[in-house]
Parts: C-alpha cells; sequence; structure tokens
C-alpha cells in the first residue's frame, strides 16, 4: 500500500512541476527519464507485493505461462455479464457501448 501512495505523491509532485513556469534548469527529457526510472522502481514493488498474494493465480496463461490479458478480459466481462442474470448491469452497459449485444439466457441460441 505504500507503494500506491508514494506513486501518487509522485504523480502530484510531478503535476506540480508541469504547472510552473519552464525555468528549470532541468529539460523536459530529463524529467521524463527520472519519472521513468521511478515508475519502473514503483511496478517492481508492486510486482513484488503481489507476489505474496494469490491474485496471480486467478489469471489465465497462455502456452508459454504468460497471462493472457485477452482471454482473461473476455472471460471477466461474460462472467460479470453472466452475473447480471438478464438485468442491466455493468458489463452489459459496456458492451452496449461498444454494439455488442450478447443474447440473454432466454435468448439462447436455441431461440435464435
Amino acid at each position: 500500500m505504500n507503494c500506491l501512495r508514494e506513486l501518487k505523491d509522485t504523480i502530484d509532485a510531478g503535476a506540480r512541476e508541469s504547472d510552473s513556469d519552464n525555468t528549470s534548469s532541468l529539460d523536459s527529457s530529463s524529467i521524463r527519464t527520472e519519472s521513468d526510472e521511478e515508475m519502473q522502481e514503483y511496478m517492481r514493488d508492486i510486482d513484488e507485493e503481489l507476489r505474496s498474494t494469490t491474485l496471480s493465480d486467478t489469471f489465465k496463461k497462455d502456452e508459454e505461462g504468460d497471462v493472457d490479458i485477452d482471454l482473461n478480459l473476455v472471460s471477466n466481462i461474460l462472467e460479470s455479464f453472466s452475473a447480471e442474470s438478464g438485468l442491466s448491469g455493468p458489463a452489459s452497459s459496456v458492451l452496449a457501448s461498444l454494439g455488442v449485444h450478447l443474447p440473454r439466457d432466454s435468448e439462447d441460441i436455441a431461440g435464435s
């Protein structure tokens, strides 16, 4: 949790720097590099914190053992859609805004 707080503080500090005038002795490329390095460090810290949890066990992985983001996205949105039980909910709203209209249980493939 400390990593997230530090990340927020860093982002807030960066926003304050960008709001100030451009008379700083650092050029934008050196600030960007430092920010990128800090972000990578925070990401490593967050990854380390997550390794001690069972969260990674919930992701579907491909043949190489890497997390399959597309498969996880589709699986999770379909699970959420199914849990809506035919009612309006976040998954059906997101899908509808994308122009995707999935059949409800009562409109199964047999009903098509």
